[in-house]
C-alpha cells in the first residue's frame, strides 16, 4: 500500500498538497484541484487544528490507495512534537482483533481446540460453574469478572505498575463469575487478556514475538507492537491527556496489559491490517470464515463485539468496526468492505468522540456511492402520558448504581436513586422511546418496549460507540434512618483479591478504608445494602449468620459481582 498524492495539510485559510509530504508528484495542487471529499475532511479535522493542544491521526484508503492521511495538534505538550501520520498511538480495544486473530490462526492450525476449557491451556485458573471454553472469551460469553475492576478493588494504584504474571495471579484467584459460561455476553477484557497469554503459552512465544513475528512483519506494520514492557522505547510515540479547568493534564498509562489493550500503532498501518482481510496476506481461509462468525447468548443476546469486531448496517453499507478507549487515547477502525474502503483515526485526549469523526468522514467519502442509502429520519411522536409512565421506575446501569426515572406532567425526569423531586434533571425525547441525558457527549437513553405495562430495561447509549443495558429493579420500602451503622464497623478479608477493608460508621453512611487507596462513602439503601457511586466498590450486601450476626458481604463493582468478603475482627 502506498501513500499516493495523499497527504493534504491546512496551511492557513487555503488547502494545498505539501509536496513534502506525498511520494508521487512534486507539482503543488490548487483549491480547484482538490476532490470535495478532502476539502470536506479537512472541515471536519480543522478543530484539532492547534500549535498548543493534544489532537488526532487519520488515515482513509479506498480501493487499496491511501486517499488521506493527516496529523493535527500535538503529540507531546511539554516539547511541543506535532501529530502526524506515523505519530505512534496506544489504539486500546481495537488490540481485541489482533489477539481474535492470532488465537484463531492457532485454531486453524490445530493448535487450540475452541470448545475447550481455558484451564486446558491455563491450568492455574480456578474452576468455575460451567466449564469456561476459548470460544466463550472470543464470544465475550465466558462470564468473568472483570480485571481492571478486580484490580481497583484488590487495591492497586491507577499508576501501579501492571504486570501481566501479576494480573494473571489475580484472575487465578477468582473462584466467582459474573454468570455461567455461555448465558449472557457481557463485553470482557478479562477474557481477551487471557486469550493472549493462552496464544503465548501455545505457541512457546511471548505475545510481542507471536505477533511480530506471524502479523506486524509479514504486513510491513513497522510502526505497530504490543511492548513486552511498560519502560520500551517506542519511536514517535504519543503522550496522553484530560482536559482540565487551565488546559490539560497527563493521563498515566502504567498498565502492561496486553490482548484487551496495550497496541502501539499508526493510523497508516492499521490499514495494512484492515486491508488483510481482503487480500488476506496473513491468515487463511478459516481464520477469516471464524473472524466473522457471529454468535447469540443463551438468553437471545446478541455477541455484538465478538472477535473484536462489530457489525452493523449504517446508511446501506455492511460495516466492521470496533473502538478504543484506554487512559487518556481513543481509537477507532473502520472497515467496509463493499467500498474497498477502511478508516483509522486515533486521538491522544479523553474528550474525543472517534466514532463520531469516522461515521462522518465515511459519509463524506461514500455518500454518492450506489450502495449509500442514508438512514431515513425516524418517524415519532412526543410519548403519552401513559407511554411516561411506562419508562418510570429504577434502573441498575451497574451493581449499586441505580437511577430513578419520573413521569412529569409532558416529559421525563432523571436522576440518581434517592434525589429529590427538584433534582431530577429533564429529557428532552429525541425519538420514539429515546430520550437525551447528555448532549454534549451525545449519551441518550432508549427505552425497551413496554411488557405490561412498563419497560424491562434502557439501553444507555453513547452516541456510535455502543450501549450498555440498564435492568428495572424492583426496590422494597426502606427507611436508612432505621439502620444501626455501628454493627458493620469492622475489618473484612478477601481471598480472592489478596486484600483487606476497615469499614466504620460515619454521619452519612459507611466509610470503606483501603490502606493505600483510601476512603470511600456507601449509603444504605436496601436492608443490609449500600451504594457507592465513586468507590472501588458500588454495591455492598452484608452477610448475617443465623444469630443476626454480620460476618461478612459480598462487594461488586462495574463488570464484577459479589467477590466474598469475610469478617476477620470477631
Amino acid at each position: 500500500m502506498v501513500i499516493q498524492n495523499a497527504q493534504f495539510c491546512l496551511l492557513g485559510a487555503a488547502l494545498t498538497l505539501l509536496t513534502s509530504a506525498c511520494n508521487a508528484s512534486s507539482e503543488t495542487a490548487t483549491v480547484e484541484t482538490i476532490p470535495p471529499e478532502i476539502v470536506q475532511a479537512e472541515a471536519l479535522i480543522a478543530p484539532w487544528e492547534t500549535d498548543d493542544a493534544p489532537g488526532l491521526s487519520i488515515a482513509i484508503s479506498v480501493n487499496d490507495e491511501i486517499v488521506f492521511a493527516r496529523g493535527a495538534g500535538l503529540a507531546n505538550l511539554e516539547h511541543g512534537i506535532a501529530i502526524t501520520p506515523d505519530t505512534a498511538f496506544q489504539v486500546a480495544s481495537i488490540s481485541k482483533q489482533f489477539t481474535a486473530f492470532s488465537t484463531l490462526m492457532l485454531v486453524s492450525e490445530g493448535q487450540i481446540d475452541l470448545d475447550a476449557d481455558i484451564r486446558t491451556y491455563l491450568p492455574e485458573l480456578s474452576a468455575h460453574p460451567r466449564t469456561v471454553t476459548v470460544r466463550h472469551l472470543l464470544d465475550h460469553m465466558g462470564g468473568l469478572r472483570e480485571l481492571t475492576s478486580l484490580s481497583v478493588m484488590a487495591g492497586w494504584m491507577a499508576d501501579d505498575i501492571r504486570q501481566r504474571d501479576r494480573e494473571l495471579e489475580l484472575l487465578s484467584r477468582q473462584t466467582g463469575v459474573n454468570f455461567p459460561a455461555g448465558a449472557e455476553v457481557e463485553y470482557s477484557n478479562t477474557g481477551y487478556t487471557l486469550l493472549s497469554h493462552i496464544v503465548a503459552r501455545v505457541s512457546g512465544q511471548s505475545f510481542h514475538d507471536f505477533t511480530r513475528e506471524r502479523i506486524f512483519e509479514p504486513l510491513g506494520m513497522t510502526g505497530t507492537r504490543f511492548p513486552e514492557s511498560r519502560n520500551a522505547l517506542i519511536a514517535s510515540r504519543a503522550a496522553s491527556y484530560y482536559p482540565t479547568r487551565d488546559g490539560f493534564a497527563n493521563v498515566v498509562a502504567a498498565n502492561e496489559t496486553a490482548g484487551s489493550t496495550g497496541l502501539f500503532t499508526t493510523a497508516p498501518d492499521l490499514l495494512k491490517w484492515a486491508e488483510n482481510f481482503e487480500t488476506r496476506t496473513v491468515g487463511d481461509d478459516r481464520v477469516f470464515e471464524l473472524m466473522a462468525e457471529r454468535a447469540s447468548a443463551e438468553n437471545g443476546d446478541a455477541s455484538v463485539f465478538a472477535k473484536g469486531q462489530e457489525l452493523r448496517v449504517y446508511n446501506g453499507l455492511e460495516t466492521w468496526s470496533h473502538g478504543g478507549t484506554d487512559a487518556g487515547f481513543r481509537a477507532f477502525l473502520l472497515r467496509i468492505p463493499s467500498e474497498d474502503f477502511e478508516l483509522s483515526v486515533m486521538s491522544n485526549r479523553t474528550d474525543f468522540d472517534s466514532a463520531g469523526l469516522a461515521f462522518a468522514l465515511a459519509d463524506t467519502f461514500l455518500g454518492d456511492s450506489a450502495n449509500f442509502t442514508a438512514d431515513p429520519e425516524p418517524d415519532w411522536s412526543p410519548a403519552t402520558t401513559a407511554q411516561l409512565a411506562a419508562y418510570a421506575g429504577d434502573y441498575e446501569i451497574q451493581p449499586g448504581m441505580i437511577f430513578t426515572i419520573a413521569a412529569g406532567e409532558d416529559a421525563l425526569l432523571f436522576g440518581p436513586l434517592g434525589a429529590s423531586a427538584d433534582e431530577l434533571q429533564p429529557l428532552p425525547q429525541i425519538a420514539e422511546r429515546a430520550f437525551m441525558l447528555n448532549p454534549a457527549a451525545d449519551i441518550s437513553l432508549v427505552f425497551a418496549e413496554p411488557e405490561d405495562g412498563a419497560s424491562p430495561y434502557f439501553d444507555y447509549t453513547i452516541g456510535l460507540h455502543g450501549s450498555l443495558k440498564a435492568p428495572r429493579v424492583e426496590l422494597a420500602p426502606f427507611d436508612a434512618a432505621s439502620v444501626t451503622l455501628t454493627e458493620f464497623a469492622g475489618v473484612y478479608e478477601s481471598e480472592e483479591l489478596a486484600t483487606a477493608y476497615t469499614v466504620t460508621a460515619s454521619d452519612d453512611g459507611l466509610m470503606i478504608t483501603h490502606p493505600r487507596t483510601g476512603s470511600f462513602q456507601a449509603a444504605a439503601y436496601q436492608h443490609d445494602t449500600f451504594s457507592s457511586f465513586s468507590g472501588a466498590m458500588r454495591k455492598l450486601a452484608f452477610i448475617r449468620n443465623q444469630q443476626g450476626e454480620i460476618t461478612g458481604f459480598y462487594g461488586s463493582a462495574p463488570l464484577v459481582d459479589r467477590v466474598a468478603f469475610t469478617r476477620r475482627d470477631r
